[in-house]
């Protein structure tokens, strides 16, 4: 069942330039999950075929929304796990997830869309109002920039100086890690510094699936 779950739907252009799923992914998924676990993914597909030529703004907008739709719940109830990073054919499938489910799904989805992993990072907050770690999704048009937020606490795209509810600890993408602040990227992070064993370990189940 654990094989079957850590499934990650393949995206991939073709000769149209359109994103596509794998057959076999998809009739696993269909089995495993239903007909409404497959179909959610099918209309990922097709937003993304949609949007692949708007806008940068369009985009997030739209990942941002897609996502969200999602309803939260805790890994601990999900998972049986204390802190569990789910790939998006995870987090589709089951329809539920926690807020680093949602930024890996955004983050995956973005980078196939063609914005560069130097604009999108996962960012580590503390949310301020429930005083916990949360993490979101932040996009630097540059690296001076004061940054974007996606977020599925609040679902309004908004730059990081109107979230007074969230206070950034750091950044980090597949490239490098950065303190977080409000506007820039901060002061990069020396590898080894911050333990991400659950990023690791998420990327490792992706490499699996696309070897």
């Amino acid at each position: 069942m654990r094989f079957l779950l850590i499934l990650l739907f393949s995206l991939k252009a073709i000769a149209a330039d359109t994103f596509s799923i794998d057959k076999n992914t998809l009739s696993t998924v269909q089995k495993e999950y239903g007909e409404k676990a497959k179909n959610r993914i099918l209309e990922l597909i097709n937003l993304l075929n949609d949007i692949q030529n708007k806008s940068v703004p369009d985009k997030l907008e739209a990942m941002n929304n897609f996502f969200n739709i999602v309803p939260y719940d805790t890994d601990l109830d999900i998972w049986k796990e204390k802190d569990y990073w789910a790939t998006r054919t995870e987090f589709l499938s089951l329809d539920l997830g926690d807020c680093e489910d949602y930024v890996i799904a955004k983050y995956f989805s973005l980078r196939q869309l063609g914005i560069p992993d130097k604009n999108i990072f996962l960012t580590y907050v503390k949310a301020i109002k429930y005083k916990q770690s949360h993490m979101v999704l932040t996009y630097y048009e540059n690296e001076n920039s004061i940054p974007l937020v996606l977020d599925n606490i609040n679902p309004k795209i908004l730059p990081a100086s109107q979230r007074d509810d969230l206070k950034p600890l750091f950044n980090f993408n597949g490239e490098k890690i950065y303190m977080a602040k409000q506007r820039g990227l901060g002061r990069e992070v020396p590898q080894g510094k911050i333990n991400l064993t659950q990023w690791s370990n998420l990327v490792l189940k992706i490499k699996k699936e696309n070897p």
